[in-house]
């Protein structure tokens, strides 16, 4: 069962569904039927007079939070479910490294959680050659911008060495 279905639907429509298959089949067509009109009637009786946004389980921000993964997972094809736990993987991680951050107060303290090893463990050798030119790159020109920065303004008349 759904959340929506066990949140409207009460228990003795369970067990009209669960005897639907012992009902002779002239009568399973009408009790079918019957059982989807009362499920539609219970769920209109239910939201009535609800404003819109109600049914969400976290109106502030328009989603559900994290524990939506959860629920949604018991209805999900394997690869589906797959997928789900990858994202929610990474939603950890990713809380994670910021949780860690903040502990550190901002910075990668000594021998603390550093997610660029993280980072480059993910990588292929090829990906982790090209992410370090690229980064050496960078650090050497921020270095001689730093560099320039720092040096003392000339005086007229002064000479460079």
């Amino acid at each position: 069962m759904t959340p929506l279905d066990t949140m409207v639907t009460p228990p003795y429509l369970y067990t009209l569904k669960l005897m639907l298959p012992y009902t002779p089949s002239s009568n399973q067509r009408f009790l079918a039927i019957y059982i989807k009109f009362l499920e539609f009637r219970y769920t209109m009786d239910h939201f009535h007079g609800f404003p819109a946004r109600s049914s969400s389980k976290d109106s502030r921000h328009g989603f559900a939070p994290m524990g939506m993964f959860e629920d949604l997972k018991p209805y999900m094809a394997p690869e589906e479910k797959e997928m789900m736990d990858q994202m929610e993987m990474m939603m950890n991680m990713m809380e994670m490294v910021q949780s860690t951050q903040a502990a550190e107060g901002g910075g990668n303290g000594a021998g603390g959680f550093d997610p660029m090893d993280m980072m480059m463990g993910m990588m292929d050798p090829e990906q982790q050659e090209m992410f370090q030119t690229y980064s050496n790159m960078f650090e050497s020109d921020m270095a001689q911008a730093y560099n320039n920065s720092n040096e003392k303004p000339k005086k007229e008349g002064e000479e460079s060495l």
